[in-house]
């Protein structure tokens, strides 16, 4: 494809639209107004639950999806901040409840983060819940596990958060249950992600291709982590950050500047010659 063909943007939040401080890239605010202009919508895709997404989104102006937990959950913002759901894949119960129960008795210095349609539930506050609440700018509901998993509620994506070495040695010992329908990965060095086998960021990109009906070689799409690498290999152009991981540079069509130096806007206003 040739840039001009761009009909849709599909972009990871964490180190690719925020910088190290957490903060939105001011250039790519500016470049809004104009890709509206030209009627090529932003879509964020992210890990995040949907209420982890909605804060950047209103930053950016977008009215556009939100395509939670790698695609597990995708979802469009009403005006009164409740949610629409488009596209819903979550875990086998069995197995997740498996995997929790795990965690909890296995590893209890280990966070444990329960997904479930937009809402965010924990069995305790420990120290590494109130780090990912300043992160994500939510508030966790802490519940009686017992109670909570009795009802079987619908779980999009579990996060496990704790010390390196502990989450090293439950990410071992998840690796000797027997899990068919499921898999883990990790985000970071010490954040451990488990979803249904199925859920990828391409599958964000084909459901919102659809969505939009355009076709995966009319989408760009921009990453920086392992978790992004499949939708920037389905894309029509993909770009990876300077501070990507070296497998999603390999894929990439544009290895643009690192989060820190407004990478993402550099490489949109690029491909599309928007003036900034």
């Amino acid at each position: 494809m040739t840039t001009s063909d761009i009909r849709l943007i599909i972009s990871d939040i964490d180190g690719t639209i925020l910088n190290s401080q957490h903060q939105v890239s001011k250039k790519l605010q500016a470049l809004m107004p104009l890709l509206q202009k030209r009627k090529i919508p932003f879509v964020l895709t992210s890990a995040r639950s949907p209420k982890g997404m909605t804060a950047i989104a209103d930053e950016l102006t977008l009215t556009a999806p939100l395509a939670a937990y790698n695609g597990a959950y995708i979802v469009e913002q009403t005006k009164k901040g409740s949610f629409t759901e488009l596209f819903s894949r979550p875990l086998d119960f069995t197995e997740a409840n498996k995997v929790i129960q795990l965690a909890v008795h296995s590893f209890p210095e280990v966070a444990v983060n329960i997904y479930s349609a937009a809402e965010w539930f924990v069995p305790t506050i420990n120290k590494w819940v109130q780090q990912e609440e300043a992160i994500t700018e939510m508030t966790a509901k802490e519940v009686i596990l017992p109670d909570f998993l009795s009802n079987q509620p619908p779980i999009h994506k579990l996060l496990f958060i704790g010390s390196d070495e502990d989450i090293a040695a439950l990410d071992a010992a998840i690796g000797r249950l027997v899990l068919m329908e499921s898999t883990k990965y990790r985000s970071k060095s010490n954040y451990l992600e488990f979803t249904d086998k199925t859920v990828s960021k391409e599958l964000a990109l084909r459901e919102l291709a659809d969505y939009y009906q355009v076709a995966p070689n009319e989408v760009m799409a921009i990453g920086d982590h392992d978790n992004d690498l499949s939708m920037i290999a389905a894309a029509g152009f993909g770009v990876a950050m300077g501070n990507a991981s070296e497998a999603c540079k390999e894929k990439a069509n544009l290895i643009t500047v690192d989060n820190d130096h407004d990478g993402a806007a550099e490489a949109i206003s690029d491909a599309l010659q928007l003036e900034l």
